[in-house]
């Protein structure tokens, strides 16, 4: 039995045309090591493409790899691609011979998650479905001896890695697409068979990852080629308030509805007003769920599982990519960047033969003047009365901190600011009591809160807005729209200094010795972690009970004042300094990155998770993105460990921009 029949008794369907030359392609570079870059539409089967070749491997009992690791951007996407590959891999094991009951309980103990949590990465399992932290540092920083197992590195040497939803890695620093690139020529050069899998690559990150390998994608002469069933898109000024009655038909209709909210302040009112405008159609407990990043690790876990099961799921960013859920006949969602816009509206109608439709909110507010009101670039080009933009970008001034910066000449006074909605009101609002209070000549405004994405990426996004039926089903096209949505971030792209410090750490690893004084980050920004407990003391954490999200010192300094967060838990050691004997609430403490802090658990609901302060107050922006700031997807609950070595070595220049010119980069 060969792949294309172990295909079909798996899954009932006839191949597709790519993923037969994906499959001749992934067996060679086992054999010999290389890569493969697979680019798909959503809904395209890029998972059994991936794993197939691995799990026909299993059946002959030929093992050309020791194991699949299969990597994924965000932890929301492991649990349901878990389960995904588990129930791939228990119809393997009938088809062994295998029973039903014995088959899905093998499968559960073969197909490990690893989040990073864990004590040591050993990647036992056949298929092991992780983060890219965790595999990151599983790969570098636990390579050591100690108290880590030192053969992380010698798992994945032996082992087919996949490379998921690489959309995914992109920020504004482009920081995350240079280290993945940089993981992926040390895999290559050990001869680690390694797939990279995406539904659209922007052009900046094929010339990072793809180097002149040759793209598995779905041609014009195929026969047999993924379909999908008819999206239709529109735009709505508004709020879901203005789409109730929207919502509302798709649930009485039978269809699963879902609304994806850009933080999770909006994503919890927005569940609470749902909820009870529609209390007489969701009268089950289970038909409303709300999933956000601010969950405990055992909460998410459970409410991810609980996803298929809903009829109306209120989200953030989380659900944007990986997750297969069936007869999604309305998404409804907040205006983000282009590539979040193609994956959140890509969970609707996935199948041929089905309908949905995607509706864009877009807030509008109309207490600024009109003619400073902007949407898109090319509205703000014609109010400027230029055709052209020459430079742009996203900066921090001393008058109105971080706003987009438009040239449309060569002249530094040929510019102008884009702030947001919320810019304009501190602006007028310091300005009150003045006759007829006037925004600056050189301001414009997006009529609303841009956050958590800068103001440029949106302005060039909403451009692209009426094409995303399009882009949805044509990857060249989307890949074209994202060059010109994110043009702007590439050309201003300067080389971060964490770049600098993680280029040097792998090139100064040594397989036995200490890791280097370099400072090794899965992501550009920094995380901490919560803990709700009403415990001064305990035995042991219960990891199942972490929240874990980005690192802002002023916030945490404001929840510790409003006693939300309630101390600091630290070790306490036992007779060995290798030994925690439990661990303690310290009150008196020093905000930090990487810390695991006690939290009062009267803010924390299994319904609604971590929800400080009171709805609608100044905590509604939620500082913890998953991808940084000019695409940021969600917040960072993904940096799941601390970041290997430190930073006693200095780095030189004490800005962004550094020289690698001495270890040999050309940037």
């Amino acid at each position: 039995m060969d792949t294309q029949e172990l295909f079909r008794e798996l899954t009932g369907f006839e191949p597709y045309d790519y993923q037969i030359r994906a499959w001749k392609n992934i067996e060679k570079i086992m054999e010999n090591g290389g890569k493969a870059v697979i680019e798909v539409p959503t809904a395209g089967g890029k998972t059994e493409t991936a794993v197939m070749p691995f799990l026909s491997g299993v059946y002959h009992n030929s093992w050309p790899v020791a194991r699949l690791i299969y990597v994924l951007p965000t932890r929301s996407l492991v649990e349901k691609q878990a389960d995904r590959v588990r129930n791939l891999v228990s119809g393997l094991l009938q088809l062994k011979g295998k029973s039903g009951e014995e088959a899905k309980k093998l499968a559960r103990e073969v197909v490990i998650v690893e989040y990073g949590l864990e004590k040591t990465h050993a990647f036992l399992g056949w298929i092991v479905v992780i983060t890219w932290d965790a595999f990151l540092y599983g790969l570098a920083a636990h390579r050591t001896v100690g108290n880590r197992f030192t053969f992380p590195a010698g798992a994945i040497a032996q082992s087919l890695v996949v490379f998921d939803e690489i959309q995914m890695y992109q920020d504004e620093s482009m920081y995350m697409p240079r280290l993945l690139s940089l993981v992926v020529g040390i895999l290559e050069k050990a001869n680690v068979p390694v797939i990279v899998t995406s539904a659209t690559i922007p052009s900046k990150l094929r010339e990072m990852i793809v180097e002149g390998t040759e793209v598995i994608t779905v041609e014009d002469g195929d026969k047999n080629k993924p379909s999908r069933g008819n999206v239709k898109v529109r735009v709505v000024e508004g709020d879901t308030a203005g789409v109730l009655n929207d919502i509302k038909k798709a649930l009485e209709e039978g269809r699963k509805v879902l609304v994806v909210r850009n933080t999770v302040r909006k994503a919890v009112e927005t569940y609470q007003f749902l909820k009870g405008e529609l209390h007489d159609i969701l009268i089950d407990p289970s038909d409303a769920l709300l999933i956000h990043s601010r969950f405990t690790v055992g909460d998410r876990r459970e409410k991810e599982r609980a996803l298929d099961s809903a009829r109306l799921i209120v989200a953030t960013q989380v659900v944007e990519a990986g997750l297969d859920l069936p007869n999604v006949g309305l998404v409804v969602t907040d205006i983000a960047p282009l590539d979040a816009l193609i994956q959140r509206i890509g969970r609707c109608a996935r199948r041929p033969g089905e309908e949905g439709e995607g509706i864009v909110l877009l807030p509008v507010e109309d207490d600024i003047e009109s003619e400073k009101v902007v949407r898109g670039l090319s509205e703000l080009k014609k109010k400027v009365g230029k055709d052209s933009v020459v430079f742009a970008t996203v900066t921090n001034t001393k008058e109105y901190g971080r706003v987009a910066e438009v040239h449309y000449g060569e002249d530094k006074k040929d510019s102008v600011h884009v702030g947001d909605i919320n810019l304009a009101r501190k602006i007028l609002g310091e300005k009150k009591g003045r006759r007829n209070p006037k925004l600056p000549k050189d301001l414009y405004i997006i009529p609303y809160s841009t956050a958590p994405y800068d103001p440029l990426v949106l302005l060039t996004t909403y451009d692209e807005l009426s094409n995303i039926e399009e882009y949805l089903n044509n990857t060249a096209k989307a890949r074209e729209a994202l060059d010109k949505v994110y043009r702007f971030h590439y050309e201003n792209n300067i080389i971060p200094r964490e770049f600098a410090s993680a280029y040097i750490y792998f090139k100064e690893l040594k397989l036995f010795s200490a890791p280097p004084e370099y400072e090794l980050r899965s992501r550009p920004e920094l995380y901490m972690m919560l803990y709700p407990t009403s415990e001064k003391k305990m035995e042991k954490l219960n990891m199942n009970r972490i929240i874990r999200i980005s690192y802002d010192r002023n916030r945490l300094y404001a929840w510790k004042k409003d006693e939300i967060i309630v101390g600091r838990l630290r070790e306490i050691w036992g007779e060995t300094s290798r030994d925690v004997a439990g661990w303690e609430v310290q009150k008196t403490f020093t905000p930090s990155p990487y810390g695991i802090y006690a939290m009062n658990p009267s803010y924390y609901t299994q319904e609604l998770g971590f929800v400080p302060g009171t709805l609608g107050s100044k905590d509604d922006i939620d500082t913890s993105n998953e991808r940084g700031n000019s695409n940021s997807k969600e917040p960072s609950e993904d940096s799941t460990e601390k970041s290997a070595g430190n930073t006693s070595k200095k780095m030189g220049d004490q800005g962004k921009q550094v020289s690698l010119e001495r270890w040999g980069v050309r940037v």
